[in-house]
């Protein structure tokens, strides 16, 4: 049995057993809203985002790496005047220069660090333009060969004429040898002269610009379309 006051007042309860009883006593106090003590928030964490340096941009293929396409940190920098100015940051060199004006190009990149030069793009445009142009050959200044031998069968040298009237009408020169065959029986020279003016009279259509010459047993001529 035990005695609870409530606003002053006691009542007496009486408990069963021992354990209920001390199950009351061992109750702990209750803790009203105030001093409830709250728990800090766990602070937000914010993650910064990483800022990684671009890759270098492809250079294309039919010319070296220049400016941002340098794929290194260092270089071996050389002025537009040939002055050799040891290794530098490829990032300082390139804020160095009016880069309206020039391009700083790799000529080394095999090199350790690579040797990277400054151009004016002017010069350099015209150099490119220079060898696209030598790539571009004209047909005029090709000049193609055929060759046959004293006994050419006629259907032998319809075909071989044919195939130098299809150079010619590209616009090549065409060169025709006619010479002798190991293991050919020789001709008299009115022969040769014979298989010669059929060689002019199928290709008179066309410019004879080196005419005939016979050195030996062999006769070379040159025509280009007119």
């Amino acid at each position: 049995m035990i005695r609870t006051g409530i606003n002053g007042l006691y009542r007496i309860r009486q408990y069963s057993t021992l354990g209920e009883l001390l199950a009351v006593s061992r109750k702990p106090p209750s803790v009203s809203s105030q001093q409830r003590i709250s728990r800090p928030a766990t602070p937000l964490q914010i993650t910064k985002p990483t800022i990684s340096t671009p890759p270098p941009k492809p250079a294309p293929l039919n010319r070296p790496k220049r400016d941002e396409e340098i794929d290194s940190n260092y270089i071996t920098f050389v002025d537009a005047e040939g002055q050799v100015h040891g290794r530098q940051r490829l990032s300082q060199v390139l804020t160095s220069f009016d880069r309206s004006q020039y391009f700083l190009v790799q000529v080394d990149p095999l090199a350790k660090p690579p040797v990277c030069r400054l151009f004016d793009k002017k010069t350099l445009f015209e150099k490119e333009k220079s060898k696209k142009r030598g790539k571009q050959t004209s047909p005029e200044s090709v000049t193609k060969e055929i060759m046959f031998g004293w006994n050419v069968s006629p259907h032998d040298m319809d075909h071989k004429l044919n195939k130098a009237c299809q150079f010619l009408e590209k616009g090549n020169k065409v060169k025709i040898e006619i010479n002798h065959k190991k293991g050919q029986n020789r001709i008299t020279k009115d022969a040769q002269q014979e298989v010669i003016q059929s060689v002019i009279d199928a290709l008179n259509s066309y410019k004879l610009v080196k005419k005939p010459v016979l050195n030996g047993h062999t006769c070379i001529m040159q025509f280009e379309r007119k």
